[in-house]
């Protein structure tokens, strides 16, 4: 007998036994009793129709179920002998909303953020962080902000997060869903290259099996109860199963594409337009997009450079071109929903209201009657609490027969699947099944133009007809339909296809001079922002504070000085006053009530409101040039504070910079589904901004479980060990603002 130590098995084996889960809400489970067994370096591309639990199975194996999703959860998932999330970096995840999971602020720092957990050294981080850029083919600066990238970009940068890391387990969920042919080809190359080189055990989810099939060599298929209905060799199992997937709604390769599925005749009543009549003009439209920096300057981009296009009636359009190109953001100014800054949107006389044909002058109610646009994320327009509600909110808003609507919506939930859930929470389904609703949505009352945007996109064969099936429908219903797609049977079907191309970019803008208190870091920043409210505290009468105020303001006109070449920033004191809006609002508040409660004392009320002031003007003023990495980099390495909380608050932070987007594409959704403010009065725009704040309580509380799975998903659950990809610097310009910062207090204590 040899007495040879045993060869330690290749990391990688999962073993998957019993799972199941039910999300609170649902009777049935999306996952049910589920067993697979997945050898180290094995290659698997997972299918299975829409809602059949794929994605789910993936935060399964991702270990990361039960990180934002309420549910029952039962069997148990284990890689190499022990639960997922044990240890960091074994597992990296690419979620199907890639958005969802952008971690930090500039691209660079976002593919690091796994490495960061995991425990890599610094010097090591650029060349790992380069090489993942590199393997997606993202080729911009690693200071880059992360919300200056199209869908497509951020579905890359979600894919060199999770290569850099390089772990024993890749899921990849729909990784090419939102990328053209040519960008979606290098991505499946690059991760051909990146698995075989490391023999990492991957799983893809696809709903088209055809590009991936000579990468696997496994097929699991899951039917629509989230249980494994075939297994095997990706051709043994196309070979001996191809009839009873295709009945499925898989995508067999080779097999013809599915018929589109019309809906019922007699749906949708007369058109309001002949036929071949423009319903929406484009002319020479161009948007341009501005990123504004922590240090006064700013990135401007061109989205969509002086394109036409015309929008006609019984024809299907499709605009077609690679990710980046400006598809979404033409798709969104031709439906007056985005401004723009160059040329024009028209629509034809008979569409016009009281003859205004500019969609972006029309009231809420008058564009949705109009207009309808599916997004590419459909969850970003979901405003009803039940699927049947959300179906209906258009109609009747726009004044639709309750009978006539409900009769056509219940026939198009039925036609896309999606029937048995009417009463579910639309913010519960797959984001296939999202999509289907949207399209249900936008169409039931039958609007003059319909944009569509990726409609097909994570739909099985089944969904895939229906939702063809409406686009054709509403088409010879005479409607003018315009949709962007990567789909080359929808290509195919259109009436007239427009190419768009990738804008020229104006030359990079040399940097702008940066005020002196962009040179400090966050701690002083945070600190002068803090030692403030002692100094309107401890201030004792109007006089004293109108000194500490006025002390305050002459420090902010010397911190905002810019020094340097370069041109000149734009806009500081108007932002300054911007962000001190509230605080204003709020001093105002405190003096009338002071005056009221204090025997109508003027002096106390303006000591009241000053003291205020006092203490969130420093704020307005530092605060927005605290960058959010930054931070965490110095409660971490400067106060030694404890890396998860100081990570979580540093994404948070992060996230911040996100909320007028949001907020501007909750308010289009609204706009758009004829529930926007219906006039320009006060009840009516304080109705609205009561519905804005609580969707994006909303909409933010679901960020926050997608970015916590994400975090969770690159190894930071497990970071006991971790690394930062920057140094936390105390600087000169650090003490003269904290110095700086105490001459207030010290105005308001000795002063008197």
């Amino acid at each position: 007998m040899s007495d040879a130590p045993p060869v330690p098995e290749r990391p990688g084996h999962v073993v998957v036994d019993g799972l199941t889960w039910r999300p609170y809400g649902r009777r049935s489970p999306v996952l049910a009793d589920l067993s697979l067994d997945l050898p180290p370096g094995q290659r698997v591309l997972l299918v299975g129709p829409s809602g059949a639990g794929k994605s789910t199975l993936l935060r399964g194996l991702a270990g990361v179920l039960g990180t934002a999703d309420a549910g029952e959860l039962a069997g148990t998932v284990r890689l190499d002998g022990a639960p997922p999330g044990d240890r960091a970096g074994a597992v990296g995840l690419v979620l199907q909303e890639p958005g969802a999971g952008v971690v930090s602020a500039t691209i660079g720092r976002d593919v690091a953020f796994g490495l960061e957990n995991i425990g890599v050294p610094r010097a090591e981080m650029p060349a790992r962080v380069a090489a993942a850029l590199a393997a997606v083919r993202l080729g911009m600066p690693t200071d880059t902000p992360t919300s200056a990238l199209s869908g497509g970009e951020q579905q890359r940068l979600a894919l060199a997060g999770a290569l850099a890391l390089e772990p024993t387990l890749l899921l990849l969920d729909e990784p090419t869903a939102m990328l053209d042919p040519e960008s979606a080809a290098s991505v499946r190359a690059s991760v051909e290259v990146a698995v075989r080189a490391r023999r990492l055990t991957t799983v893809v989810v696809e709903h088209r099996l055809g590009p991936w099939l000579d990468f696997a060599d496994r097929l699991v298929v899951l039917d629509t109860v989230g249980r494994v209905t075939a297994d095997g060799p990706p051709q043994r199992v196309l070979d001996e199963r191809g009839d009873e997937l295709v009945a499925q709604g898989i995508w067999v390769p080779g097999r013809p594409d599915p018929t589109p599925r019309r809906v019922p005749v007699g749906t949708f009543g007369a058109a309001v337009l002949g036929a071949n009549i423009v319903a929406d003009q484009g002319r020479s439209v161009t948007v341009t997009r501005t990123v504004r920096r922590l240090d006064g300057s700013s990135r401007t981009t061109v989205a969509v450079q002086d394109q036409d296009l015309d929008a006609r009636a019984g024809q299907l359009q499709a605009l077609v071109g690679p990710s980046g190109s400006g598809k979404s953001t033409l798709l969104l100014a031709l439906g007056g929903l985005l401004a723009v800054d160059g040329g024009q949107v028209r629509a034809h006389p008979d569409l016009a209201v009281d003859d205004v044909r500019d969609p972006r002058r029309w009231s809420t109610t008058d564009l949705a009657e109009r207009l309808a646009w599916v997004p590419q994320w459909a969850s970003s327009t979901i405003v009803a609490h039940t699927v049947l509600d959300e179906v209906m909110t258009t109609s009747r808003a726009v004044g639709l027969v309750e009978s006539e609507a409900l009769s056509r919506a219940r026939a198009l939930l039925d036609l896309l699947g999606l029937a048995h859930l009417e009463n579910a929470d639309p913010r519960h389904l797959s984001g296939g099944e999202q999509r289907r609703l949207a399209m249900a949505s936008a169409v039931v009352h039958q609007p003059a133009v319909l944009l569509a945007d990726e409609p097909t996109v994570g739909q099985d064969r089944l969904t895939w007809a229906a939702v063809t099936g409406i686009l054709d429908t509403l088409r010879d219903a005479g409607s003018a339909v315009v949709v962007s797609t990567h789909d080359d049977a929808v290509v195919a079907a259109a009436d007239r296809v427009t190419t768009l191309t990738r804008p020229a970019q104006p030359p990079t803008e040399p940097a702008a001079r940066r005020p002196l208190v962009a040179h400090a870091g966050p701690l002083s920043l945070l600190l002068g922002a803090m030692l403030a409210v002692p100094a309107g505290i401890v201030s004792p009468h109007w006089q004293v504070s109108l000194a500490v105020l006025g002390t305050q303001v002459l420090l902010a006109l010397v911190g905002l000085t810019s020094t340097g070449s370069g041109p000149r920033p734009r806009g500081r004191l108007r932002a300054v006053l911007l962000r001190l809006s509230p605080g204003l609002v709020a001093s105002v508040s405190v003096a009338w009530s002071t005056w009221l409660l204090g025997g109508h004392d003027v002096g106390l009320a303006a000591t009241a409101a000053l003291r205020v002031l006092i203490i969130v003007f420093p704020s307005a003023v530092l605060v927005p040039h605290i960058d959010a990495d930054a931070l965490g980099d110095h409660l971490a390495q400067r106060l030694h504070l404890p890396a998860r909380p100081v990570v979580a608050l540093s994404a948070a932070l992060q996230r911040i910079h996100t909320f007028g987007e949001i907020w501007s594409e909750i308010a289009r959704a609204r706009r758009v589904r004829g529930i926007g403010p219906s006039r320009r009065s006060a009840v009516s725009l304080a109705r609205e901004a009561w519905a804005l704040t609580i969707g994006m309580l909303v909409r933010s509380l679901q960020a926050a479980a997608a970015l916590a799975v994400a975090m969770d998903a690159r190894g930071f659950a497990t970071a006991y060990r971790r690394t930062w990809a920057a140094t936390a610097p105390w600087r000169p310009a650090d003490g003269l603002v904290v110095v700086a910062s105490l001459v207030p207090l010290a105005v308001a204590l000795f002063v008197r």
